[in-house]
């Protein structure tokens, strides 16, 4: 980002919020099994789901 003249206003972790969404997909008939693996990574901590808003510099 600072590369770009960017910085970082606010960043949210939406992770907590992206776990049900997951667990959702992982139950539909639809879901392609990468499900599990990115339900684990965001329990386990390995993997965050972020906002982050910036603003030119």
């Amino acid at each position: 980002m600072a590369a770009n003249g960017l910085v970082p206003m606010t960043v949210l972790d939406l992770t907590p919020t992206a776990i049900p969404y997951w667990e959702l997909r992982a139950r539909s008939s639809l879901a392609t099994g990468v499900e599990d693996p990115f339900l684990t990574a965001y329990r386990e901590g390995s993997f965050h789901y972020l906002l982050i808003a910036a603003d030119r510099i």
